[in-house]
């Protein structure tokens, strides 16, 4: 009997030991709201707002995400973004993943013409040190005749569940500078 216990043991251990291995350290499962500050080009106008965002972890590689975003600005600028999609990750390195989300979004502006489209991404996600979490991904839009945008961000993690954002965005017609606060559920 003592045996078996121990065996027991011993099995359960290394099975939980390759699951924690397996599991990516990258939560998907979080809420957001961040200010932003952007630039569009072909308006010739700048906007700021608020946006309100999130994800949640459908499986170990699965996540749903959304966003609703409301800005307003000069020249006519200003609009309403509502998005949603489904992405999937997976572990890369002990510390980090990379993800690909495919999702739709739908743009309504103040003044002009509204639109919506699908949106695609791929990007990497990390941590660089033990409360510093990086970012960096390609996104293309395909609202408004396109709109190719490299994003770059930083996390700091306060604790687990807390922290502060920052998001700079170059696009080919949109850049956008961002700072928030994000809490993982």
């Amino acid at each position: 009997m003592k045996k078996l216990v121990i065996s027991t043991l011993i099995v359960s251990s290394v099975m939980a030991a390759q699951q924690s291995i397996a599991k990516s350290p990258m939560d998907y499962s979080y809420a957001g709201v961040r200010y932003f500050d952007q630039r569009l080009d072909d308006a010739d106008c700048s906007q700021d707002g608020l946006s309100i965002y999130g994800s949640v972890e459908i499986n170990e590689d699965l996540f749903a995400i959304g966003a609703i975003s409301d800005a307003s600005g000069n020249r006519g600028c200003g609009s309403e973004t509502i998005s949603a999609g489904v992405g999937y990750q997976t572990l890369f390195g002990a510390d980090s993943s990379l993800y690909g989300s495919l999702s739709y979004e739908s743009t309504n502006v103040d003044y002009g013409k509204s639109d919506s489209g699908l949106v695609g991404a791929v990007g990497i996600r990390g941590f660089i040190s033990r409360a510093l979490e990086a970012k960096i991904e390609a996104a293309h839009h395909t609202a408004f005749d396109g709109n190719t945008v490299l994003n770059g961000g930083v996390v700091y993690w306060f604790n687990q569940q807390f922290a502060a954002t920052g998001d700079v965005s170059l696009g080919s017609d949109v850049s956008t500078i961002a700072v928030g606060l994000r809490m993982n559920f």
